[in-house]
């Protein structure tokens, strides 16, 4: 990521707006009530993460269309590219070229997109669970429905959701099946919209610098177990975030949500100022995309998880560079 912004910033008289319910802090279990200094402070990061993920040419996480154009070659190259693609789940034709970095969205969407990122609840569980199944296409790969309850009624301000609202009337026969577990967008409104879950981000703590085993299992006994003490899953007092699941719905691959979702999410990490690091494994192709981030590859990781084959990146959340924002006449950091 670059430590200043383009040198011919787009002509604009307006600084961006954050969309609707970004997440005001990842304070433990609720988002609190900020002073309106604060909340002004932490709209405008959350708007400077949303227009900073528009400087990265990159895009979603899951297939070679969501990857940087000159890191797709490099991406085909590697050991696990050709098993992950064996499916067959898209064509890259609408990545960053063709139109506009987002043509793909507008052909794919017959509504305007307007994204709502908010901290996921339990009450998102089934949005979750149906986005995950959907993105992963390895049984293996994918966070249980068990795990998800846990992770979002432990530690769900750990977490993040890219939402849109689809207002049924509108939709003009585009279907995605995270729609029958959405929750109606507003109250009061009789057109039947909701706020459809497109993407997230879930994670844990962990007091270990890298994801391990242990840190992306869960007690069995989470549900009746009030004391929490266990050597599994989310460790309050740790230092690192463990992503475990960013996931993408493949409808809306290669539309530039997957580093929209990561961008916002690392931001207010930092704001918070809750943890040291953040770390995550993945697959060898995948190395390129997060290293764009600022994480750095430590090698092959220990985890065995879905059979094994993932690298260890980390990073450094107050070492991520500062964002900026659009404003009339010129950039302003924030």
């Amino acid at each position: 990521m670059p430590d200043s912004p383009p040198s011919e910033p787009e002509a604009t008289a307006r600084p961006p707006q954050p969309p609707p319910g970004i997440p005001l802090s990842f304070s433990r279990g609720c988002i609190f009530q900020p002073t309106a200094r604060e909340a002004a402070r932490e709209a405008a990061a959350a708007a400077a993460a949303v227009v900073a993920a528009e400087g990265i040419d990159g895009s979603a996480v899951d297939d070679s269309e969501d990857l940087p154009d000159d890191d797709v070659d490099e991406a085909k190259e590697t050991s696990s590219y050709g098993a992950r693609r064996g499916s067959g789940s898209g064509s890259a034709g609408g990545g960053a070229n063709g139109g506009g970095k987002y043509a793909r969205i507008r052909e794919i969407l017959p509504f305007a997109f307007h994204p709502n990122v908010r901290p996921l609840s339990i009450s998102d569980l089934e949005s979750c669970v149906v986005l995950e199944n959907a993105a992963f296409e390895n049984p293996e790969h994918r966070c249980s429905r068990e795990k998800f309850e846990y992770r979002l009624s432990t530690c769900p301000e750990l977490s993040m959701g890219l939402f849109c609202t689809i207002v049924p009337a509108k939709a003009q026969g585009f279907e995605i099946d995270t729609f029958e577990t959405a929750h109606p967008a507003e109250t009061g409104r009789d057109d039947g919209s909701r706020s459809v879950l497109v993407a997230h981000i879930v994670a844990t703590k962990s007091h270990d610098t890298r994801v391990t085993d242990e840190s992306m299992d869960y007690p069995r006994d989470f549900r009746t177990n009030k004391n929490k003490h266990s050597s599994l899953g989310h460790q309050e007092g740790g230092k690192t975030v463990c992503i475990h699941s960013l996931a993408v719905h493949p409808k809306l691959h290669g539309c530039h949500l997957g580093k929209l979702i990561l961008k916002a999410y690392l931001q207010q990490l930092k704001n918070a100022d809750i943890a040291e690091r953040c770390s995550l494994i993945c697959q060898d192709y995948l190395i390129p995309f997060y290293e764009r981030f600022g994480f750095e590859c430590l090698g092959e990781s220990s985890a065995s998880f879905g059979g094994g084959g993932w690298y260890d990146m980390t990073l450094q959340i107050q070492e991520l560079p500062p964002y900026h924002v659009r404003v009339a006449g010129g950039w302003r950091r924030v």
